[in-house]
Formats: structure tokens, C-alpha cells, sequence
């Protein structure tokens, strides 16, 4: 009972919503699940739902296990993300259970165990597709018979790399998608700096910055991906009752004051030929987390202009609390905010709401892609 008693004090002193909650209530219930419990881990479901009474939709638990692979950047999952209410599959994570059984983006899962995806909340599906296994039934995109595939958690690599490409009228693109790990981090933010650089050796008078597949994990390498684009100084910003931080970007480093082990730096960063350009933001329902904190980055910035979907909803920034068997509470302590200030604790809505077609990302015929083009066009000074 002193672990789980450690683990609720955390929760009670440095939850973002502190002042919101019964305490007295919420620890009777909880002590309650764990009255014959006689190890770390039996306490574990009763933490579990410390967490979720907060309402926070954000604050995770992590067994030992799971906490050390995501420290090294993987997780075990069986390695898909869908959207709700349609159930079509958004990002399928290569070397995942998901990848083996040859599901796609663009398939629409119709079941998940046997519960209809249309009858399941946004986090029931997502908590779902999180579980140790998962039983679906699923359309091909490219039509014909649905088909029933069961899948079980492998571990995986989290971090997908980003991407960019010249587009037409020179201007810019590039994929941020998520990174998670210390290993990765800083290789992550140099190959975004690399493909900036790459397309930049034209003058680029627009850029696109796609984070639609950008499910969240490491915040600070993301920042140092798009910190050529987004500007030097303020990003981002984290507010509790009493206390605030600031996130900054300046060459090739980006960090979060007070907080040493919190910073990425490209020894090698670019800088843009072209300063302060229109940038255009995709965003999407499975844009989470840290993806939308980067999002965030570019609230408030001039010259630019979100488009897509919605994004999940979770700007808010967690801290680990690692108890003495390894396990992790990731605990929701602050709100996220703009350059500004403006404080988010809700989905992001886009300027221009654009219906995301999963199949066509980044293709010639996106149409989220296509309506940021049009506007960078009237916007692009050349």
C-alpha cells in the first residue's frame, strides 16, 4: 500500500486538474481496488484508474516493461491507428502485427473484439487498438470481401522518419511525422533539417508542414524539425495553476527553459533562404499530443494557415513520475499554449476544414494537400 500511496500523492500534488478533483473520493475508490494487493504490480490496475478519474484524456501508466521499450523508442502494440467514427485505418507502423497481416492505410476496420466500431467513443477505439491483442474485421480499401484478422502486441520501432519533397511554384513539403527515444531524437531533427536544406537550394517561397500521421512521443526533436520553418524564439508554452514554461527554437536547438534534458540541437541547421514564408498546417483527428504541440508552434505565427481535420484533443503536456519498480506515471501536468499564450486543453480545429481521403496523403490528388496549395499560392511572395 506505500507504492500505491506514493504513486496517488504524485497524482494529487502535480495533476493539471488538482484543484478539480474529490481527492478524499477519488482515493477511497482507489484504495479500495487494491485492498489485497501485496505487490507493486497488483496495484497497477488501481492506479490505472486514479489516472483515468482525472479526465484528463492524457495521463498513461506504464508497467516496467513497456516503460523501458518506450525509452527506447519502441512500443508493443499491434501497431495501427484508425479514425473514429469510420474506423479507416490512418497509419500502420512498419515491422508491427498490423504491417505482417497486410493491412493498409485506407482500410476501414468494421469490428474490433467482436463491438462495432460505429457503437465505440474516440478513446475506446483508441484504447482498443492499444491493447495486448485485438481481434478485427476489416474492408480493403481497394474493395472486396471483408475479412477477419487477429493480431497480437509486437514490439516495434516508434519513430518514422520525415520526408519532404519540392512542390510546384516553389514551394515546399515536409512530413513531421512521430519521434520517440532518446537515440532517435537528434538524427530525427537533423534529417528534417537535411530535406529542408535539399529543397531550400531553390529559394522556397511556401511550405507545407504535414503532421497528420503525427500520433505523438518526443516533443523536442519534432521542434527542432520545424524550427527553420516556424522561426526563431517562443514556440510553445506549458501553464499549470501558479506556473509556466517556455519552449524555444533558435539555431538548430530547440529547449525548454528550466529543463536541461529537455533539448535537441542540429550542429548543422539551416537556415532559410527565404525568411518568414507562408506556411500552410495539415492537421488530423490522429494529430496527438506532442504532434499537436507542433502544431502549436505555428499558432500564432504570421502568414499562416491551418487546413484539414480536428485534431485528437491531448495538447497537454505529461511528466514521467518513475516509481521505485520502474514503472511510469505519465502524468498530465500543464496545459499547452501558443506563442501567444492562448492556452489549449481541446481538439485544434483547422482554419479551413478540409475531409482527409487517407489513400491520397501527399499525393497530386490530396485534397487536403491541394487546398493548402491554393492558398500558399495567393499568399507566396516571390
Amino acid at each position: 500500500m506505500i507504492y500505491l500511496n506514493e504513486a496517488l500523492d504524485c497524482i494529487q500534488q502535480h495533476s493539471v486538474r488538482r484543484e478539480l478533483i474529490d481527492w478524499s473520493a477519488l482515493r477511497r475508490l482507489v484504495i479500495g481496488m487494491a485492498t489485497e494487493a501485496k505487490t507493486p504490480a497488483e496495484t497497477y490496475p488501481a492506479i490505472r484508474r486514479a489516472l483515468e478519474l482525472l479526465g484528463d484524456r492524457h495521463s498513461m501508466f506504464l508497467d516496467p516493461e513497456t516503460a523501458r521499450m518506450r525509452m527506447e523508442g519502441k512500443l508493443s502494440r499491434i501497431g495501427l491507428q484508425a479514425v473514429h467514427p469510420t474506423g479507416v485505418v490512418g497509419v500502420v507502423y512498419p515491422g508491427s502485427s498490423a504491417e505482417q497481416a497486410a493491412i493498409h492505410v485506407g482500410d476501414r476496420l468494421e469490428t474490433i473484439n467482436g463491438l462495432a466500431i460505429s457503437t465505440l467513443t474516440q478513446d475506446e477505439l483508441y484504447a482498443a487498438l492499444q491493447g495486448p491483442q485485438a481481434t478485427l474485421t476489416l474492408t480493403p480499401f481497394e474493395g472486396g470481401l471483408t475479412r477477419l484478422v487477429s493480431l497480437k502486441a509486437v514490439p516495434f520501432a516508434l519513430t518514422r522518419q520525415p520526408r519532404g519533397y519540392p512542390l510546384a511554384g516553389a514551394l515546399g513539403y515536409l512530413e513531421v511525422p512521430n519521434a520517440a527515444g532518446l537515440e532517435a531524437s537528434k538524427p530525427f531533427a537533423m534529417l528534417a533539417h537535411q530535406v529542408i536544406r535539399e529543397i531550400d537550394q531553390t529559394p522556397t517561397v511556401g511550405w507545407v508542414i504535414d503532421l497528420r500521421t503525427n500520433t505523438g512521443g518526443a516533443l523536442y526533436p519534432m521542434l527542432a524539425a520545424v524550427g527553420p520553418i516556424a522561426g526563431e524564439g517562443e514556440l510553445i508554452g506549458f501553464v499549470a495553476p501558479g506556473e509556466k514554461q517556455v519552449a524555444y527554437y533558435r539555431e538548430g536547438r530547440a529547449w525548454l527553459e528550466g529543463a536541461e534534458n529537455a533539448t535537441v540541437e542540429v550542429e548543422e541547421w539551416h537556415t532559410l533562404k527565404r525568411p518568414t514564408p507562408p506556411v500552410a498546417v495539415l492537421t488530423s483527428q490522429l494529430t496527438a499530443s506532442s504532434g499537436e504541440f507542433t502544431a502549436l508552434a505555428f499558432r500564432g505565427r504570421q502568414y499562416t494557415r491551418s487546413f484539414g481535420e480536428p485534431t485528437r484533443g491531448v495538447p497537454t503536456g505529461n511528466d514521467v513520475k518513475v516509481l521505485t519498480d520502474g514503472a511510469w506515471i505519465g502524468l498530465t501536468t500543464a496545459l499547452g499554449t501558443d506563442r501567444t499564450g492562448q492556452a489549449y486543453d481541446a481538439p485544434l480545429l483547422p482554419d479551413e476544414l478540409v475531409t482527409i481521403e487517407w489513400t491520397r496523403l501527399g499525393s497530386a490528388d490530396d485534397p487536403v494537400l491541394q487546398a493548402a496549395i491554393r492558398w500558399l499560392r495567393t499568399e507566396a511572395r516571390f
